[in-house]
């Protein structure tokens, strides 16, 4: 019987400590080791011929002849949770060769996509080599088909962070504030994402660094990106289709706004996130002020029926929830969808929002019409930018029809 008491009391503090475990490694957040999708050296060149796409080494700041030198690198952050929170950075590099001692080395948010091509020059690597197609070079963000903005690269006139680079080692950028704020624009804008360009000292000649790149033989030696980030926001990853926006195959892409609802009457706003849904009607949208919990889910458009979850649907802080109301018309509350082109789709025409598509909604439409109003207006129901006599059709329809909003707020 003591043995007993001894094992359950045991078990006991086994499990406590496996909880607090779980909740501090919640609260520490996660971290990833990233090593560099690509890296590449800007040459000063007036022909804009030169690079060093695949080379094992990259560079910055002046050499002697008091040519000027840029390194690129960039990583991929697709793996980060679209939702999450990032709590810190770092960016080690190690430097092998310099031709001068302790010099301030730059990060430098990018503002341009830019390429690593094949060119791999032979040796120390310092005069690079001619540039292969698609590399980066200073005149060229792709080797020859596409300029820099700005010759030498087009980046940011404010530091991401410096440090002071000297004899060969390992240097690490660290978490400085602007740092964390570019890879969580990278995190949440995956095309923005263009890396860092690595700024050195300019003033005068003979002050480079060589840095090892992602090729280098020598696998402790390359580019790291470390990064720690908190996942703990209710995410929901969505599907739906706009009436008038959708061909078949494609939608224009257009942005909603989205309500969590309480599951039960007067079932109160919990949180709101706006998306722009893409061509397939999808986007992935953050709840930071909502817990874990049961919610409706409600979907609002400038010019289509406001359109409920069927039923209130389960969420879980730090997991995406997806929710598809494409593919049955009782993935809508009251079933209220159409059937368009293989798609379930929100009913266009509600162009004054008051929940119901009727003839007032088509004299709006006719009067921007015989104004010949384009742009982006509630009266273009189909999202090509012009009003006419096509939006007036969709319109016109669903108010033969008698559609209006269907939600859990009618029925109570």
């Amino acid at each position: 019987m003591t043995i007993g008491k001894k094992l359950l009391g045991f078990s006991k503090i086994f499990l406590m400590i496996l909880i607090l475990d779980t909740l501090t490694n919640v609260s520490m957040g996660q971290t990833v080791n990233l090593g560099s999708m690509k890296d590449n050296t800007l040459y000063e060149d007036t022909t804009g011929a030169i690079s060093n796409g695949a080379g094992n080494y990259f560079f910055t700041a002046k050499t002697v002849q008091g040519l000027n030198r840029r390194g690129l690198i960039a990583f991929d952050v697709s793996n980060i949770p679209k939702c999450a929170t990032i709590t810190s950075v770092s960016l080690t590099l190690h430097m092998s060769r310099a031709i001068s001692g302790d010099r301030n080395v730059e990060l430098r948010k990018v503002f341009e996509n830019w390429g690593e091509g094949s060119s791999a020059p032979v040796g120390e690597e310092g005069s690079g080599t001619v540039a292969d197609s698609g590399d980066a070079t200073w005149l060229n963000t792709y080797y020859d088909t596409a300029l820099w903005t700005r010759q030498g690269g087009t980046f940011s006139s404010i530091s991401s962070a410096g440090i002071m680079v000297g004899a060969v080692g390992f240097y690490t950028w660290d978490s400085s504030s602007q740092m964390i704020s570019d890879v969580q624009s990278w995190v949440n804008n995956t095309s923005g994402n263009y890396g860092w360009l690595l700024l050195g000292d300019e003033s005068e000649s003979g002050t480079a660094k060589r840095f090892d790149t992602k090729e280098n033989p020598t696998l402790s030696f390359r580019p790291v990106l470390t990064v720690t980030y908190t996942n703990i926001s209710v995410s929901l990853n969505l599907t739906a289709i706009l009436e008038g926006f959708w061909n078949g195959s494609n939608m224009i892409s257009d942005t909603v706004k989205v309500f969590l609802r309480n599951p039960t009457f007067p079932f109160a706003k919990v949180d709101s996130a706006k998306v722009a849904l893409n061509n397939l009607g999808n986007g992935l949208l953050c709840f930071p002020n909502a817990a874990s919990g049961s919610y409706y889910i409600q979907v609002r458009h400038r010019n289509t029926i406001e359109t409920w979850s069927k039923l209130p649907q389960s969420f879980i802080t730090g997991v995406v929830k997806n929710y598809d109301f494409t593919t049955a018309s009782t993935q809508a509350f009251g079933d209220n969808m159409v059937l368009k082109l293989g798609k379930y789709s929100f009913y266009s025409g509600d162009v004054n929002q008051d929940g119901t598509i009727d003839g007032s909604d088509t004299q709006l439409i006719d009067n921007d019409a015989a104004n010949f109003i384009t742009g982006y207006v509630t009266t273009d129901v189909n999202g090509d930018n012009f009003v006419d006599g096509t939006d007036g059709l969709i319109a016109g329809n669903n108010a033969e029809n008698f559609v209006t909003a269907e939600t859990p707020l009618n029925t109570n």
